[in-house]
């Protein structure tokens, strides 16, 4: 009777299978974690330009601006420069906006905008006139956050924090008034400050 000669892996083959594996996930892994944030980042920046739409929109049938702050009712127009209250997904997207100067809208005229899963913004506007605003968005699982100006067309942006999220707060995003713009050069607040350990981008810049 013949017997078969089976032949398997070695333990040297096996280790080197292991070896390129561990090596190929080494690399794989990092720029999978890479190519999220960068899809968080871009959901971000979305809502910002369609939030920006909308606001010229808003203005384009109104003369003012909408903002996402107020007295008495918290997503109100004109309600103050720099009182921004946060907007979410399925909360606080549609902003009911108050008589300004006489010429602003009624209280039942909304102001809407789309904010993803995740992402936060801000509408800020010049106090009273409610004639300029200043934009914020970032998504809680990215690591920028994205400013926009009634003045200019540019987007900005300024290194944020991984897992913090735009809070309710005067502080967050550069002030709303009539200078060309309000961005550059202004550093940022937590948590967008260039963190985590004082890295990154500090002042806001062009995208």
């Amino acid at each position: 009777m013949k017997i078969k000669n089976s032949k398997g892996f070695t333990l040297i083959e096996l280790l080197i299978v292991v070896a390129i594996i561990a090596i190929l996930a080494a690399i794989a892994i990092p720029q999978f974690s890479a190519y999220r944030i960068k899809g968080y980042n871009a959901a971000a920046t979305a809502d910002l330009r369609n939030a920006r739409t909308a606001e010229e929109a808003f203005f384009s049938d109104w003369q003012v601006y909408a903002s996402s702050a107020g007295a008495a009712n918290p997503f109100a127009a004109g309600s103050g420069a720099g009182a921004g209250i946060v907007m979410l997904s399925g909360y606080g997207t549609t902003v009911a906006a108050t008589s300004i100067n006489g010429s602003a809208p009624s209280a039942a005229t909304q102001f809407t905008s789309g904010v993803s899963q995740g992402v936060r913004l801000i509408a800020n506007t010049t106090a009273a006139s409610a004639s300029n605003y200043t934009l914020i968005s970032k998504n809680d699982s990215g690591d920028r956050c994205f400013g926009a100006d009634s003045d200019t067309t540019s987007v900005y942006w300024v290194n944020g924090e991984v897992g913090n999220y735009v809070a309710v707060g005067s502080g967050l995003a550069p002030l709303s008034t009539t200078a060309d713009t309000d961005f550059p050069g202004i550093p940022g607040v937590a948590p967008c400050d260039g963190n985590p350990a004082g890295t990154g981008q500090l002042n806001w810049v062009g995208l």
